[in-house]
C-alpha cells in the first residue's frame, strides 16, 4: 500500500473553511458575552475610553492569532488574511446595528464601530507580519532537516 500525499489546493480549501467557521465563531462568542459592556464604553470619564480601547484591543488580538495562524502554513490564500478581520467583525457589526438601542445617537455607534475596525486593521498587519516569519522559519527549518 502506498501513502500519497493529499492535494494541496483540496488542503487549504479545508483549512480556509475551518478559519472561516472559527472566525465567525469567536467573533461572535465575543459579542454575545461582552454586549453588556458595550454602554460602558458611552461614559465620558476615563473609564469609558479604557473600554473602548479594550474592545479594539480584543479584536486586534483575535485577528493577529487568526491571520498569524493561517499564514504560517505552506498553502494558503494570501487574500484571506484580509478576509479574516472581517469575518470576526461581522457578527459585532450586524448585532449592533440589528440592536437600536445599544447606542443614543448615530455618533457614538461609529466611533466604537472605528476603534473596532482600526483594531482589526492593526492584528491584521500585524498577524501578516508574524505569519511570513512563522513561515520562513518553517521553511529553513524544512531545508535543514529534508527527512521531516
Amino acid at each position: 500500500m502506498r501513502f500519497e500525499q493529499p492535494d494541496p489546493f483540496q488542503q487549504t480549501i479545508a483549512r480556509t473553511f475551518t478559519y472561516t467557521t472559527t472566525a465567525f465563531l469567536v467573533g461572535s462568542v465575543f459579542f454575545l458575552f461582552t454586549s453588556n459592556l458595550i454602554p460602558v464604553t458611552l461614559r465620558p470619564d476615563w473609564i469609558g475610553t479604557a473600554m473602548l480601547l479594550l474592545y479594539g484591543l480584543a479584536y486586534g488580538n483575535m485577528t493577529y492569532f487568526l491571520t498569524r495562524r493561517y499564514l504560517r502554513r505552506e498553502f494558503t490564500f494570501n487574500f484571506f488574511s484580509y478576509l479574516i478581520g472581517f469575518i470576526v467583525l461581522f457578527p459585532t457589526v450586524l448585532l449592533v446595528r440589528l440592536q437600536g438601542d445599544l447606542f443614543p445617537a448615530w455618533q457614538n455607534e461609529f466611533f466604537f464601530l472605528a476603534v473596532i475596525f482600526a483594531g482589526m486593521f492593526v492584528g491584521i498587519w500585524k498577524g501578516r507580519i508574524k505569519g511570513a516569519q512563522m513561515f520562513e522559519e518553517l521553511m529553513a527549518k524544512r531545508s535543514a532537516n529534508p527527512q521531516s
